[in-house]
């Protein structure tokens, strides 16, 4: 087969390879594109339709306990505001991109609930809060009970006797001429009734006359407690001792002192009240150190709200697969693609056999 006709079938199968190419594009367009093909049915037959006989309804009449509704014409109807519906976004272009969007309904109440708080229900337990002018520490109050004796309430800033921050409550007792001599602090607060709380109380007890055999625990600390919040020292039922023995005055380095015990609250107030006591007559110094007062436990009840969502949420999206676009022009260019390889290979073949 010579150069010319080895050309010719090229270029025939080439035309070919074209032709079916431009064919198999066009039935994709066209199965794509073109609408459904619709049967041509034959003109319906007209068929007449039969008379009915004619029927009168018995109306029913209401129950006797049956109370016609009324209508005002006066009144204004009741409309309902329009629901709106979230449309999807829009997409990028203008093109459609064939997405569905679903959406269901959320709702969103709120349940308020009572949560007990705990806390210190003493305040000021740490007389870092400041003090009065007659140096009892602020929210406290103090009482005594007179006679032949000195009282003085001051503020305390020695950090041995200091047990939290750096401020503590100094009761000092002097002069005492006749026995039992009583000085103390006293605070009312709020409390839970029922509700187990847990009483801290450090100090601390210096004396000039501290181990005298001739009056043994001659200086003591007690607290006593009135339950239903009353503030007369006196009328409380009970004191209890904190067990801590008076040292020397010029004792260095002593150690604070502390208790801790539970408290049933009985009602909604309770009065806390530390007394420094002196039990013998006597000239001597007692000076009572208290500080970290805490009554820990129910303080009162918060309320809190809590979201509570029923429903589907978020509308998902689910995308579709797009028609028609880029996809039918595939193989198109693969067709015009293998075409130019070939005429490339041709054209060199011809060359090759010219030379």
């Amino acid at each position: 087969m010579n150069c010319r006709s080895l050309r010719k079938v090229c270029v025939a199968l080439l035309f070919t390879i074209v032709a079916l190419g431009g064919l198999t594009a066009c039935n994709m367009l066209s199965q794509q594109q073109a609408p459904a093909p619709t049967a041509t049915l034959p003109p319906p037959t007209e068929t007449p339709l039969p008379v009915l006989p004619t029927f009168t309804p018995t109306p029913t009449p209401l129950p006797p306990t049956a109370t016609p509704v009324s209508w005002d014409p006066t009144l204004t109807p009741t409309v309902a505001p329009p629901v709106e519906t979230p449309s999807a976004p829009p997409a990028v272009g203008g093109a459609d991109t064939g997405a569905s969007v679903s959406t269901e309904t959320k709702s969103v109440s709120y349940v308020v609930q009572e949560v007990v708080v705990a806390g210190n229900a003493v305040v000021n337990g740490s007389f870092e809060d400041g003090f009065q002018d007659n140096g009892v520490g602020q929210s406290w109050a103090s009482f005594d009970n007179g006679g032949v004796a000195k009282y003085t309430w001051q503020e305390e800033l020695q950090p041995i006797h200091v047990s939290h921050g750096e401020h503590a409550q100094l009761m000092q007792l002097t002069g005492a001429g006749e026995p039992n001599r009583y000085m103390g602090i006293y605070q009312t607060m709020d409390v839970m009734a029922g509700e187990t709380y847990t009483l801290a109380i450090h100090g601390l007890i210096r004396s000039s006359d501290a181990g005298n055999p001739d009056r043994p625990y001659g200086h003591r600390i007690e607290w006593g407690i009135d339950y239903q919040g009353g503030q007369n020292w006196q009328a409380v039922g009970e004191w209890f001792d904190t067990g801590w023995n008076d040292i020397p005055l010029d004792k260095q380095d002593p150690t604070m002192n502390y208790i801790s015990l539970p408290i049933l609250a009985e009602s909604d107030k309770l009065t806390l009240f530390i007394r420094g006591w002196t039990k013998w007559p006597t000239q001597s110094i007692a000076n009572f150190y208290v500080d970290g007062v805490f009554l820990k436990g129910p303080v009162g009840v918060e309320q809190t709200k809590e979201v509570v969502t029923t429903g589907g949420g978020a509308g998902t999206t689910t995308s579709m697969p797009t028609t028609g676009g880029a996809a039918a022009w595939v193989p198109i260019v693969g067709t015009l693609f293998v075409t130019g390889v070939a005429l490339w290979e041709v054209r060199k073949a011809s060359r090759k056999r010219a030379d």
